[in-house]
């Protein structure tokens, strides 16, 4: 069969368990079953095949556990790319378009004139609703023909 690797006991079988048993996320639960086998003594083959999983993985799990330990079974989200425009620069957009009442794609076409940038709609949406939690307000037509003093002149008839 396979060879075993050689796994590094940071902390006893015991500890091991323990973290298991209060371990909530099932990633890092089924990683710490993995390197409690290989404290048993199982093969990398062994453990694949006990836990459905591909016996590089198996190798990955251990080489990062002999790295760092039970932190290196975390699951380690680097995100996706970087936003075109940052999250402050999208405080200044919401401070500049705040009481002129624009529609979203008034927004889109704010964006792209004054920042060179092209959102679309769905993504403007989602910035400035979910995450910016911008309150929505229906915008209304104003008479371009009405007064700047119309309120006094209708209190004077």
């Amino acid at each position: 069969m396979g060879r075993k690797p050689v796994i590094i006991r940071h902390i006893s079988k015991e500890e091991l368990t323990k973290l298991y048993k209060s371990e909530t996320d099932p990633r890092i639960k089924e990683r710490l079953l993995a390197i409690i086998h290989l404290y048993e003594g199982k093969n990398v083959y062994e453990i694949a095949n006990i836990l459905k999983r591909c016996e590089r993985t198996i190798k990955w799990w251990s080489s990062r556990w002999n790295k760092s330990g039970y932190e290196g079974l975390t699951p380690q989200n680097r995100g996706g790319r970087e936003p075109k425009i940052s999250s402050d620069e999208w405080d200044n957009i919401i401070e500049e378009i705040e009481d002129k009442g624009m529609t979203i794609k008034d927004v889109v076409n704010y964006v792209k004139e004054t920042r060179n940038v092209d959102y679309s709609y769905k993504c403007v949406w989602y910035i400035l609703r979910v995450q910016k939690k911008v309150k929505y307000g229906k915008p209304y037509i104003r008479n371009n023909k009405r007064p700047v003093d119309a309120e006094s002149l209708l209190k004077k008839e």
